[in-house]
């Protein structure tokens, strides 16, 4: 498990997912891990699957170009094949080391973009290749981040009221509205915001709440340096349909980064999220840094 660790950081350092998270995802029980080694016994290629899914691919950069990559996932493909499955899912399955293949590919139009400037085609279009195709047929998905230097000091604070809705930290007797709101808005976000860590003061991760008239109409996860020292992250926003288009979304967003800037974080980012959201979180001054290609491939049977 060290040594899958240590290769998917090596080659995916600009990710952003929570050390103790990637441990328990690489070594969890159900993984099938075919590997390649050198001569001198180093991994330099892995491949992880969990039932259809295809957790991870990797070639180190110095033995690239030489069909192992190829060969781990003819190889990768067989085993699906063989549990019975017909279709094989890159990235997303039951969790996730990164939502799919990290790209500079973009599928659909955007805004708000500035990538890192190593990124390139080359696993997307190797993957496209052999078959797979983006499974998300309206939309991109993709990581955004800002340098925190750069977000104005006179934004919104937790504490104020802009239009009659009032920003707040949450204490466990918001849970139960929350989860309604959370029902309401994004039902796939409420098993995050039934942590109850969140909910405890700390330095680590917290709930921002909207509130109307008593009621809680928004939501947004705050992380301080949960992704990596000096790094700051935003997510799982949610706004109750009865009261989207008053700029709850936005304002929840602001006030969630200069808190990351209050506590001297250098930059801050929200990871999987998907088109339309990069206009929302734009305002704040986050651009989009990686694409991912949601890959999917349906799988022959016979000879």
């Amino acid at each position: 498990m060290e040594e899958v660790y240590k290769l998917y950081r090596e080659v995916f350092s600009y990710i952003c997912r929570e050390e103790e998270t990637l441990r328990e995802i690489i070594g969890h029980d159900s993984n099938i891990r075919i590997e390649k080694r050198n001569d001198g016994h180093e991994l330099i290629a892995v491949s992880l699957i969990r039932k259809n899914t295809i957790l991870l691919l990797v070639v180190r950069e110095d033995y690239r170009r030489q069909g192992i990559g190829s060969h781990l996932l003819r190889e990768s493909e067989d085993i699906i094949r063989e549990q019975g499955y017909n279709k094989v899912v890159l990235g997303v399955g039951d969790d996730y080391l990164m939502p799919g293949v990290p790209t500079s590919k973009r599928y659909f139009p955007a805004e708000h973009e500035n990538l890192y400037h190593f990124l390139n085609t080359e696993a997307s279009d190797f993957f496209e290749r052999r078959g797979y195709k983006h499974s998300w047929h309206d939309s991109n998905c993709f990581d955004m981040r800002m340098s925190l230097k750069d977000f104005p000091n006179e934004s919104p604070n937790v504490g104020d009221t802009i239009n009659g809705c009032h920003y707040k930290w949450a204490n466990k007797s918001d849970v139960e509205g929350i989860i309604k709101c959370v029902q309401e808005a994004e039902e796939d976000f409420v098993k995050y915001y039934r942590n109850p860590d969140l909910y405890v003061s700390n330095d680590h991760e917290r709930v921002l709440v909207a509130i109307v008239n008593h009621e809680i109409v928004g939501t947004l996860i705050v992380g301080f340096e949960t992704e990596g020292k000096g790094q700051g992250c935003v997510g799982c926003t949610t706004v109750k349909p009865s009261q989207r288009g008053r700029h709850i979304g936005v304002n929840m967003v602001m006030i969630g980064t200069r808190s990351l800037k209050d506590a001297g974080l250098d930059t801050a980012t929200l990871s999987y999220t998907y088109s339309g959201l990069d206009h929302m979180y734009g305002y704040s001054g986050y651009q989009i840094c990686t694409y991912y290609m949601m890959g999917e491939k349906y799988l022959t049977f016979g000879k």
